[in-house]
C-alpha cells in the first residue's frame, strides 16, 4: 500500500488503498479523494520524508500489519 495526502495539514497523510470509484480506504479508517500530485500522481513515491505528515494512527497500523 502507498502513502496518499488528504491534505495539506499536518498528520493527513495516509497509508492505504486506492479503490476502483477513486477513494482511498485508509488502515485507519479515513475514506476520501486524495489530492493530486505533480506529474499526475495520486500516492507518495515513499514513505512522507517529514513524520508531522504521517497520520500517527497509519503509521503504527502499518508496523503492525
Amino acid at each position: 500500500m502507498p502513502w496518499y495526502l488528504r491534505s495539506l495539514a499536518d498528520r493527513d497523510t495516509h497509508y492505504g488503498d486506492l479503490q476502483p470509484d477513486g477513494q482511498v480506504i485508509a488502515v485507519c479508517g479515513a475514506v476520501f479523494k486524495p489530492r493530486p500530485l505533480p506529474y499526475d500522481r495520486l500516492a507518495l513515491a515513499a514513505s512522507p520524508s517529514d513524520p508531522d505528515q504521517i497520520c500517527p494512527q497509519c503509521q503504527r497500523d502499518k508496523l503492525t500489519s
